[in-house]
Order: C-alpha cells, then structure tokens, then sequence
C-alpha cells in the first residue's frame, strides 16, 4: 500500500462531512492527480482540522493500493505503508513454558498489559481495589448525588481507571508503533471507528464503558482470572497478601506488575517501606475553568460552523520561571468531583461521545517543581497535594467545590452571583474566593497567566468564567525508578502507566503496558 498527505478538502459553511463523503473525495482526487492503474483500498488514515483562518478546510492523509505503485513511489509526497515490523512481532509472540503474572490495577495500562501477556501464553490474574464498570458507575452517581463517596471505588479507582470518567481522549505526542495497535483493539471492543483517523481522537466516557466491559469479557473468556474489590496490601518476591472483600488471600507469581494509577498512595507508601528506588518529581496543580461552548465555537470556527462539533483549546502562557497551559480540554463536557479519600477534594473533567453539553471545560495548570515542596522524603510531593485538596475539602465543609468567577477572581473580589456559565460539577459549590486554597505562586501565575491567555482565545479571561478549585491529579508525584530491564529495584516486579511516573494518558499508558508485557517476555524467553 501507499501512503499520501497534505490533501486539503475545503468545508462549506453549513456542509455535514460524512466519512463516506471524504472517501469518494479521496477517489477523485487520487485518481485526477496521479495516473493510478487500478485504484482500489482507499482508507482515511488521518483527518484534521485547519482552522488558521476563515476558510476551514479538512487535511487529508490517505492509505490506497493501485497496479502501479512502484511508479508512483518518485512522486515525493507518495510513500511505502506497511504494517510496523514490532506489530508483527507482537501479534507473533508466545512462551514455550506457563508462568504466572499478577496485574494489579486495571486501567488502560493493566488492561494492555494483560491483554498482551494473555495473549502470549501466561497464567494472568488481573485485580483492582474498586469495583466492575457497572457497579462503579452506580456509586460514583451516588457520590454526585448524596455526597456519599466510597474510598475504594470512585472517580480514581475500580475497572477503567480514572480515564473511565474523563472525555476518553486518546491523544498524545508519543510516536509509538503501538498507536495504531491500541486504537484498532479500541474499536474492536466497542470504541466509533473515527478514532482510527482523527487527529484529536477520543472515545467519550459514555462508549468508554461499554468498551471496557468488553475488555474484561474476552480477557475471562481467554482465562484471565478478573477480581474486583481486591486491593494489594503487602508481596514479595514470588507471593502477593490481597485484601479480598475484606478478607486475606495469598497470590502466588512469578511476575508482579504494579498498575496502580497515579493515586495509589498507599503503593507508594508500600514500596517506600520495601525500600523500592523512588525518585520525588515535577507535577503541575490548578483549576478547572469553564466557558460556554458555544463562545469557543465562535472563536475558533471564525464564526458558525453548526457541522464541526464542540471546539477545544489547547493554550500556553510563560509567566517567568513557570508556565500557566491547559490540560485535558473537554468541548461540550462537564466539570467532575474527582476525589478517592474523604477528607480532600479533586477536580477533574469529562465529556460524552457527542460533546454536547452547554459548557467546555479545560484544567488551568501551573507547573510545580520538586524544590517547590521537598524536604527530604520522597512522599513530600504527595503530602504537599493532600494539604491542598483538604484545604479544599474544608473550605465549605466537605464535597462542595470552591468556585469563582475569572472576572472576580482577577479583581480580588469573592464571588457571589453567576453569570452566563453555570457551574457542572456535583454535589454541588459554593461561590466565594479560590485563592486561599492554592499555592501562592499557583495564584499569582493564574492572575498573570490569564490575560496572556485571553490574548491567545479572545474572551478566555472573560468575568463570567468560572473556576473551580482544585485540580492535582494531572500526573503522579512519584516516579518508580526503573532498572536496565525495566523492572522496578526489585527483580520481576514491574511498575507501568501513570502511578509509575513513565507514563501520562490513555494511549501513552497502553503503550506502556505493552512495552512492559513485551520486556517479560523476552526475559522469560532468556531464561
């Protein structure tokens, strides 16, 4: 097959672009533009959105096969596409000899990796402290509700991860031969197939779901002993203690694989107590700030563009030594209660499929540095986020979210009436002030921060924008120090995804479990 880029195709003001709309378009435009024998297998192997100016236009890579296509390679825009050598090499792999493999945590990291080693011939037994997909839906919509929270299975923990509650975005900067591998598994589990070609890909919370579900049907259908509920208290070399339901059990393994996330303190406070090589690092601590979806369409469509979907951001300010930029942007989404631990409050941000709901909601982020908060002990930076997401929690007394207007907020003046952008997370919120509950030079970059931004997006800083206290969970404080082999300090125990520190997102997260599942096979293939 060829591969062939930079194909503009122009959008109408009022025009709703279909898939098949774009394939015919790549016929055409193949087939006028080369002299191609036998054009056949077109496929979309990439779509993005050139807004730069008034006149939108879709930019078009392309995959086709054709009679001639030797003679096509001395075009330079045309080139070779084949299958990457390690997807061959990954879908070839399998041990001689049954070992037995402990994933503990099952996010998209512990889903990958289990998946892998499955497939590869191991014995997996995969766990995770909270519970199944359905039954964690219902308690997190109690949390919502009531203000009830279960510590074990919230926003943060149970099957999914915490990406189960997010816009299921899959982007990332990674170029990793596993992308393509990842997003096809996505979609042969449930995920809309646009994710295969779209440039700023996400699957939605909503589908997210069911795609998980049927992760874990076929790893228990293909053997994988699946256990909910079950949290990973103590191991070592070749036994795992397990709290199931509440009650001891002693896992045997031959290879323990920690995917724990990166809220998993008490891992952290385990593998400190093993004496495990951590290493403290940077991390970033913010808002979540809101505007309506419909003032971000206008600005970045140049106007009405009613078939384009919900617009997104993605924006950086540098404010002397730090850097104000926004994070894990959801178009048409919702602001989130994401606390795990009675006693603290957390932020985050979702969005369904379609990306239809009235508000856009990005987190605002100011980097923090491993001198800003250490004083020796590795969990400093995880005691400095608890002391920040409890001055949240006591705020308003409990679960009630901190909120103020941006207008406000810059004028040091508490809020105490909305304007057009109505709050979304639950259980609720309480307007006042925000600064109180941040790091002084978290505050001081937002103030600055803001306008700078605001001349990037026009109306970014507008007054009736709302921020929402407080976000700390953009990635883990710690890093799991990894060894030549990529195990952890400890021989055949191996950390991936966001708790380990290696990793940040859906996609670079699976990628991770794969690389991870791959290294302990070759190992046992050595051995």
């Amino acid at each position: 097959m060829l591969k062939l880029g930079n194909i503009k195709y122009q959008i109408e003001k009022d025009e709703l672009v279909t898939y098949d709309m774009l394939i015919d378009y790549l016929y055409k435009y193949i087939s006028k533009k080369f002299k191609v024998k036998n054009l056949c297998n077109v496929e979309l192997l990439k779509k993005s959105l050139d807004a730069r100016t008034k006149d939108l236009a879709y930019v078009l890579t392309a995959v086709f096969s054709c009679s001639n296509e030797n003679s096509l390679l001395k075009n330079k825009n045309i080139t070779k596409y084949t299958t990457p050598k390690e997807i061959i090499e990954l879908n070839s792999l399998r041990i001689k000899r049954r070992f037995k493999v402990l994933v503990v945590g099952m996010g998209p990291s512990g889903l990958f990796n289990a998946y892998v080693l499955n497939k590869a011939g191991f014995d997996v037994t995969l766990i995770d402290k909270g519970d199944c997909v359905e039954e964690r839906v219902k308690k997190v919509n109690t949390f919502f509700e009531l203000g009830i929270l279960d510590e074990s299975s919230n926003i943060q923990f149970g099957e999914g991860g915490a990406g189960t509650f997010s816009d299921g975005k899959l982007g990332t900067n990674v170029d990793s031969p596993y992308i393509r591998f990842i997003f096809e598994k996505l979609v042969e589990f449930g995920a809309n197939k646009d994710i295969l070609y779209e440039a700023k890909p996400h699957v939605g919370t909503d589908i997210l779901r069911e795609v998980i579900v049927n992760i874990r049907k076929h790893l228990i259908t293909n053997g994988v002993k699946v256990m909910f509920n079950t949290e990973l208290v103590d191991f070592d070399n070749t036994s795992a203690k397990l709290l199931y339901n509440k009650e001891e059990k002693i896992e045997y393994f031959d290879y323990l694989v920690l995917a724990v996330g990166h809220s998993a303190t008490s891992i952290y406070e385990l593998l400190k107590k093993k004496e495990v090589l951590l290493e403290p690092k940077n991390f970033a601590v913010g808002v979540r700030i809101e505007h309506l979806q419909n003032k971000i369409n206008e600005v970045q469509y140049h106007g009405v563009y009613e078939n384009l979907g919900a617009a997104d951001y993605k924006l950086v300010a540098h404010v002397g030594s730090r850097s104000l930029y926004t994070f894990c942007m959801c178009p048409g989404g919702y602001v989130v209660n994401a606390s795990s631990e009675n006693g603290c409050l957390v932020t985050n941000g979702m969005s369904n499929n379609k990306r239809d709901s009235m508000n856009a909601n990005s987190a605002l982020l100011v980097n923090v540095n491993v001198e800003d908060y250490y004083n020796g002990d590795v969990l400093d930076g995880v005691r400095f986020l608890k002391k920040y997401e409890s001055l949240a929690y006591n705020k308003y007394g409990g679960f009630i979210a901190p909120v103020q207007l941006v207008g406000d907020f810059l004028n040091d003046t508490p809020s105490n009436k909305l304007g057009s952008v109505i709050p979304s997370i639950k259980p609720g919120y309480k307007l006042g002030t925000i600064n109180d509950v941040l790091p002084s030079f978290v505050v001081d970059t937002l103030k600055e921060g803001l306008l700078i931004l605001d001349k990037k997006l026009y109306g970014f800083a507008s007054h009736d924008a709302v921020m929402t206290a407080i976000e700390t969970r953009s990635s883990a404080p710690v890093k799991i120090k990894r060894t030549d082999d990529l195990s952890t300090s400890i021989p055949n125990v191996y950390a991936i995804g966001e708790g380990s520190g290696y990793a940040g997102g859906i996609t670079t997260s699976a990628i991770d479990g794969i690389k991870i599942a791959i290294q302990i096979i070759k190992k046992v293939e050595e051995n």
